[in-house]
């Protein structure tokens, strides 16, 4: 980056940003790490500062890199955070579809206890970090990301219920219906409860009985 003027745009001072679009996408190793550390820089400046405080020359300098560097991925903040909310979210679905494979033709709710012990101990091991990022993701998420994420999340439950030896005969309306009171009992619960304030196990004993009992009628 030696030599090279960059300008910086309005956003580096927390400004709205009007697109959130990935310059370029990351494939070599270097590559990939200095994106993944703008991530958790991000993370990082967002828990300290806000977002409407978080600026691109301070997550750059958390990061250890140049802004050259971050305008080489990320056309602005905007991007940087649908980035960050984007890969967190299909992370805990990667993990929620790792955590159910082992249990292919068991019963359903044998199956369903796994996936939502896994949904929770997830999201709720950083509570600041998914709490942030949840009221976040409404802020700034457009509707097509948004759809996406839902989608690949209830998609993630019909593999579930469809894996078990009693799958339910409506699986993708029953899909959307977990789906939906899971989520929506999580993410409210990081949203709005202080974190000292989560109970992770009564958390998701409460919302197996939930989920178990809407089954139990399909």
């Amino acid at each position: 980056m030696t030599g090279k003027r960059v300008r910086i745009p309005a956003a580096e001072a927390g400004l709205p940003a009007q697109a959130a679009v990935v310059r370029r996408r990351p494939r070599q190793a270097r590559a990939r790490l200095s994106s993944e550390a703008l991530q958790q820089a991000f993370v990082r400046v967002l828990l300290d500062r806000g977002y409407a405080r978080t600026t691109i020359r301070e997550v750059a300098a958390v990061a250890g890199v140049g802004v050259g560097t971050f305008y080489e991925y990320f056309a602005n903040m905007r991007s940087l955070a649908a980035k960050c909310i984007s890969e967190s979210v299909r992370g805990a679905e990667r993990q929620g579809r790792a955590a159910c494979a082992p249990l292919a033709g068991q019963p359903r709710a044998r199956v369903v206890e796994a996936l939502l012990a896994q949904l929770v101990e997830t999201l709720c091991a950083d509570v600041p970090r998914w709490s942030a990022l949840f009221l976040l993701e409404r802020q700034i998420s457009a509707p097509v990301a948004y759809r996406r994420h839902y989608e690949d999340w209830v998609g993630m439950w019909a593999e579930a219920l469809r894996s078990a030896a009693d799958p339910p005969a409506r699986v993708d309306v029953v899909a959307r219906m977990a789906h939906a009171t899971s989520y929506g009992w999580i993410s409210q619960c990081l949203m709005t409860l202080a974190p000292e304030a989560i109970d992770a196990a009564a958390l998701r004993d409460e919302l197996t009985r939930i989920v178990l009992a809407y089954l139990a009628t399909v």
